[in-house]
């Protein structure tokens, strides 16, 4: 009797361990919230140094953004993500507060249901990489780069480029700048101080070789957009609107900025977007 018991759970564990492995396996490394309530979420995904897993306060922008939710009394808690597909797929699918960063590409549908806050502006350039031997002459027209190669992250607007006659290459940052060096890719979009601490981190001998085209490539400005379709969107992002403005008028958005970006630093380029 003892050793029929034994065996029916031993049976019963084994089904119940095959049954819950894929749940375990793949879960807790998407987001927290597969296996909890994921009401007070906000999600993004790696932009450093404005978003950064890898650091103690997680990026400049989610320092400001904690910083606000602290100050408002807002419930919320952070979640990097490994992809901008999966920040959006959380936002729009799972009913999560908010979603952080730009240039997310979302349907009209998702539109009509966010409220975007404008945090930071900041300014994109393309870059290409030296050993390339083609002649990229941009001067503020895609059609000057009809034909070539342009990498970029999955969940970002391609459309423009599409009708530029541009071929499309997808990648993170690091990997998009390898096939720029094995010229696979002839150019990228970056933030300066984003693309300067990809090359930090992965190309520190050679960042030389990967050259800022002077013509601007776009005005983005980086924010949190709340959803509507949660119970506390709406109020949480009056509030935050009103606790932004509060550490603006303190001073403790620029300290937060001058922490990350020296004492020296112009911030108002940043705040363009408040003029």
């Amino acid at each position: 009797m003892l050793n029929i018991s034994y065996k029916a759970l031993l049976s019963f564990s084994l089904c119940l361990f095959i049954y819950s492995a894929p749940s375990f396996a793949t879960g807790p490394r998407v987001a927290p919230s597969v296996f909890t309530s994921n009401i007070a979420y906000l999600y993004t995904s790696d932009f450093p140094p404005f978003i950064s897993s890898k650091t103690e306060n997680q990026g400049l922008l989610i320092e400001i953004i904690n910083t606000v939710l602290k100050s408002s009394n807002i419930t919320g808690e952070v979640n990097i993500l490994p992809s901008k597909n999966m920040a959006k797929y959380y936002f729009s699918q799972e009913n999560a507060l908010a979603i952080i960063g730009y240039d997310f590409n979302f349907s009209k549908k998702t539109q009509q249901k966010s409220i975007f806050v404008p945090i930071l502006s900041i300014d994109e350039y393309y870059y290409y990489h030296a050993s390339t031997q083609q002649d990229l002459k941009w001067q503020g027209e895609l059609s000057s780069l009809k034909n070539k190669v342009y990498g970029t992250t999955k969940g970002n607007n391609i459309a423009k480029y599409k009708a530029a006659g541009i071929t499309i290459k997808y990648g993170r940052l690091h990997n998009l700048l390898q096939k720029m060096k094995n010229n696979q890719v002839d150019f990228i979009k970056s933030p300066q101080l984003t693309l300067n601490a990809a090359l930090h981190a992965y190309f520190p001998q050679e960042q030389s070789a990967f050259i800022k085209m002077e013509a601007k490539a776009a005005e983005s400005v980086l924010g949190i957009t709340f959803n509507k379709q949660h119970a506390d969107g709406n109020e949480s992002a009056e509030k935050f609107k009103q606790g932004l403005q509060k550490i603006i008028a303190s001073g403790e958005f620029n300290s937060i900025l001058q922490g990350y970006l020296g004492n020296d630093v112009d911030v108002s380029p940043y705040l363009k977007h408040l003029k």
